[in-house]
This record gives structure tokens, C-alpha cells and sequence, in this order.
């Protein structure tokens, strides 16, 4: 539906007309809240892959059974989200998800003007939960059990010369991973610019790439449990 999309066609629309030829519908937005209005007008299932800088729950679905495949557990560590945690969906859902496990210690690091969402903090601190924030990456990285890095979005910036100032704030690199604990490990939604060296695939703590394998596994599970497929 690209095509009538591009001309002008609603997101509940579209979704109708997707409705009468599959059995279920992917949808990626630029707009926050266009899965939500698509799935109220959807006769089949819809799955949301991002809208704007809102949510990305099927990434998170992915980063959840990575950490658990990576440390064994879903609760009781100390996870730093760095880099844009103003528009990076994916850091919104994985917030949202991990606070509803025990003992997980958020540390935020980031530059003033791509702090997390105060909704988000809102809510953590209406639950009790523990945050922290910082601006140095350095000041953190000896307590981190994971390390979620995301890249700074240059399609979230009016203002070209904001983008170019931030998106090389953050670069992950041997040096830095000298710092972090040996069980340690780096996480990423992909794709990266520069954030993390190229010289850090090779430690073993870099996991970003078992990551996207995961996340494979978790959406076919996925589609599997929407289609009502079961495996003998």
C-alpha cells in the first residue's frame, strides 16, 4: 500500500484495504499513535514496528530475549541507555517493559536535550523505581550490567546543525569497554552510524548482532502465535 499511501490515503484507510488481502499487517510510522488508529480499524492482527518516537514493542520483544538469553534473567541488573533517549522508540518500550520486572537499576545517559521523556520518569517514579542521570558515558560504564546503545537520529532533527553538535556525542570504543565488567554486555537496535567502533565487534561483550539473530526467532514466534500455528 505504498503507492495509495503516497497519495494521500489515511492510515485507516489503508488498513481496511490491507485487511481484505492479508492475514496480518506489519506497520512502521512516522507518526505517533498510527498503529494505534490502525489496529481499531484493522479486522486482522497489526503489528506495530515503530510509530514515530513513540513505542517499538517487537524490538523490544527482541532486547528482552536477548538479555535473558545473555545473563540468564529479566531482573536484578543495571541497564545504561545511552545516547537519544528523547525520540528513540526503542528505548521507550524497553523502559517500559523492563520496569515491570525486580531490581532493574535504569541509568540514562545522554545529552540535555535528548533526556528521556518526563511521561516516562513519570511513570517510574510513580512505581518506585530507581533512575539516574548522567551526561558522561565514562562516569557509569564500571556499574553497567548491559549497555544499550542507540544511534542519534538525524530524521528527529529540525534543526540540521542540532543534528551534526549531538550525533557524534557518544562514540563506544576499546577504551571505553576497558572500563566496563567482564560479563558486560552492549546491546544496539541497528543500524549504527558511529556510535559504536567497528573495533568493538570483536569483544565478546559486543552482542548487537546475536541480537538481530534473536529478534528473527522472537518475530517468527510471533507471527507463529497470530496465525495460530502450533509446532509438535
Amino acid at each position: 500500500e505504498i503507492s495509495s499511501a503516497s497519495k494521500g490515503e489515511s492510515v485507516s484507510d489503508t488498513i481496511r484495504v490491507i485487511s481484505c488481502f492479508a492475514d496480518i499487517a506489519a506497520i512502521r510510522h512516522p507518526k505517533e499513535g498510527a498503529a494505534t488508529v490502525a489496529a481499531m480499524h484493522s479486522t486482522i492482527p497489526v503489528i506495530n514496528c515503530g510509530d514515530g518516537g513513540h513505542q517499538h514493542p517487537t524490538q523490544t520483544l527482541t532486547d528482552l530475549h536477548t538479555i535473558r538469553s545473555l545473563k540468564g534473567r529479566l531482573s536484578n541488573f543495571t541497564i545504561g541507555l545511552c545516547g537519544d533517549l528523547k525520540f528513540g522508540r526503542t528505548v521507550h518500550s524497553l523502559i517500559n517493559a523492563l520496569a515491570r520486572y525486580e531490581g532493574i537499576r535504569f541509568i540514562f545517559i545522554s545529552p540535555p536535550e535528548l533526556r528521556v521523556p518526563d511521561y516516562i520518569t513519570e511513570k517510574l517514579e510513580e512505581k518506585g523505581i530507581r533512575y539516574e542521570e548522567y551526561i558522561r558515558l565514562d562516569d557509569v560504564m564500571p556499574r553497567l550490567d548491559i549497555l544499550y546503545m542507540t544511534r542519534v537520529q538525524r530524521e528527529r532533527f529540525f534543526n540540521e546543525e542540532d543534528y551534526v553538535r549531538l550525533k557524534d556525542f557518544y562514540i563506544l570504543d576499546t577504551e571505553r569497554m576497558k572500563r566496563a565488567q567482564n560479563d558486560m554486555f552492549v546491546l544496539h537496535p541497528l543500524p549504527r552510524v558511529n556510535e559504536i567502533s567497528v573495533e568493538v565487534d570483536r569483544d565478546p561483550r559486543a552482542a548487537y548482532f546475536r541480537q538481530v539473530q534473536y529478534g528473527m526467532y522472537v518475530r517468527m514466534a510471533l507471527i507463529m502465535t497470530l496465525l495460530e500455528l502450533h509446532v509438535d
